[in-house]
């Protein structure tokens, strides 16, 4: 999966570090990075190739992240396109290779963004400032602590015999998909897993089995994927599906043999799939 960087290792720990010419920069804007882009490759750029075509605030540099000597950083500055540097959708980076520079350039965007949308308290609207012993934004004022923000978020591998229930978004992503959504506010994860169930499909589900999870920087969430069965596959069949055209195109079952090949194993949702496909999946 996209996380699978081995034998490289991504220390995220909070530990500020002085800031070299190389050095990776990671810059968000509306849920997209600069890129370098180079001989039609983009590239995550260092502060050398940064501070060739812009003015950066050196002295300001927030660390992320670092991997096996590679420190990352981000500015608060708001950088427009220039030269050879566009801004691009974040998901660009599940293409982008190495896959150990890939992950991290993402998990380092999923901080940065932090940074970006945590400038003032929301209390009092002071300018909240860096915390000194871990990774926290410290409010002068009223002493608010900010701390980094994950969504978590259920996928569902809704099974009936050998059959799978696939699905396609209505926008966005347009591969084939399985069931997903955030948990909610005082929500278990089993009841998330049943209540998007049936909110997308109206179908129920039960004997819920955990398979694996997966951190997913692109909605700043990390993915827990479950395993369920049909509550009575006598009961349902497609024509009885919930209506839910705003979220999702289509909903079909699919024998184990006939699962279509539609994406690469980097996500946690084609993880899933391709279990179900092997017999893996319990």
């Amino acid at each position: 999966m996209f996380q699978d960087i081995e034998p490289h290792q991504l220390d995220a720990r909070y530990e500020p570090k002085s800031l070299k010419q190389t050095d990776f920069v990671v810059l968000v804007n509306q849920r997209k990075i600069l890129m370098l882009n180079q001989k039609a490759e983009l590239l995550t750029p260092t502060v050398a190739e940064l501070t060739a075509t812009y003015d950066l605030p050196l002295t300001e540099a927030n660390y992320l992240l670092s991997i096996e000597g590679h420190n990352f950083f981000t500015f608060d500055v708001e950088l427009v396109e220039a030269g050879n540097f566009t801004y691009e959708s974040i998901t660009v980076l599940r293409g982008m290779m190495p896959q150990w520079l890939a992950f991290a350039t993402a998990t380092a965007g999923h901080l940065a963004n932090w940074y970006d949308q945590n400038r003032y308290c929301g209390h009092c609207a002071y300018k909240l400032e860096k915390g000194t012993d871990e990774r926290k934004l410290v409010c002068p004022n009223c002493g608010a602590q900010i701390f980094p923000k994950i969504s978590p978020v259920i996928i569902v591998g809704v099974t009936k015999g050998d059959q799978l229930l696939l699905t396609k978004y209505a926008t966005g992503y347009g591969h084939f998909a399985l069931i997903a959504g955030f948990v909610e506010i005082g929500e278990t994860l089993e009841g998330a897993v049943k209540r998007e169930v049936y909110e997308e499909t109206g179908l129920e589900v039960q004997n819920l089995r955990y398979y694996k999870s997966q951190p997913w920087a692109f909605s700043q969430s990390v993915l827990m994927g479950f395993f369920a069965d049909l509550a009575s596959a006598a009961t349902y069949s497609t024509a009885e599906f919930k209506d839910d055209e705003q979220e999702l195109a289509l909903k079909q079952w699919f024998d184990r043999d006939a699962i279509p090949h539609d994406d690469t194993r980097k996500s946690l949702t084609w993880d899933m799939i391709e279990a179900f496909r092997e017999g893996s999946a319990h």
